[in-house]
């Protein structure tokens, strides 16, 4: 429905998107509100918790302040939450839809990428992996259980979905179960398509498959004490700007 927004860079559509919602949420909550009570209640909000400033070398009176300025608190919460409810569940929505198109960066033709089969505790024996035309398995054909991990190295030649498949043999070569997992390969990174990992799997002996997508990094290599900011991070920073500069200018309270 929406595919043609993945025409648009990832980092500008989260822009689009933050200032988007930003302004539908600040009018939607300035129609919805009595602006006259907000108002009033916001100021005596701040005028209680100026007074408390002054009394905090008297205990009761301060705890009496502070009763009057939580209820007048929770009535200004009251009033504002039904337009939150209202905006709460397309928000949800939208960010579902990013999630699956913007968090990762999608696999690429020529860009070698792995898969990693966890398995339990107590499993082992090998995995055969089931090769499909277009894709070439760089490391080997069988792949023994270390430490409960599996890995293995592709690489996508042609663009298009591909199912991979892996079959667990035991030590002395038995058949014991069989797995598979969805891909998708694109031809650019502009191509925002991939299936979401790692993909959970519901039995006794395989806990998931994890396949190899770099995290989109709106902020390219900028990292804050090792953590590098993503698409959620920017969405946040931009949301919070627009709204603020926006109630700001409209008086919405």
């Amino acid at each position: 429905m929406f595919e043609f927004l993945l025409k648009i860079h990832p980092t500008i559509l989260i822009i689009l998107v933050g200032v988007i919602i930003s302004v539908i949420m600040v009018f939607v909550y300035k129609w919805m509100t009595d602006q006259t009570l907000m108002k009033r209640l916001k100021e005596e909000i701040k005028e209680l918790q100026g007074e408390m400033k002054s009394l905090r070398d008297n205990p009761s009176k301060m705890a009496e302040v502070n009763k009057r300025a939580m209820e007048t608190n929770m009535k200004y919460m009251m009033n504002s939450m039904k337009p939150t409810l209202v905006t709460f569940i397309p928000i949800i929505l939208i960010f579902g839809w990013l999630n699956g198109h913007i968090a990762f960066d999608p696999l690429i033709v020529g860009q070698e990428f792995s898969v990693e089969l966890e398995f339990y505790e107590g499993i082992s024996g090998s995995v055969i992996p089931i090769t499909p035309e277009g894709l070439v398995l760089i490391n080997g054909e069988s792949y023994a259980i270390k430490d409960g991990i599996v890995q293995l190295v592709y690489r996508p030649d042609v663009a298009g979905s591909y199912t991979l498949d892996y079959m667990l043999k035991s030590d002395a070569g038995e058949e014991i179960k069989s797995w598979s997992t969805d891909i998708i390969v694109t031809e650019s990174v502009d191509d925002r398509q991939y299936v979401k990992t790692p993909t959970a799997v519901k039995d006794k002996i395989l806990k998931k498959i994890t396949v190899s997508l770099d995290k989109f990094k709106p902020f390219g290599s900028v990292s804050i004490f090792g953590w590098q900011p993503g698409w959620i991070a920017l969405y946040i920073i931009v949301s919070l700007v627009c709204s603020i500069g926006l109630r700001k200018l409209l008086k919405v309270y």
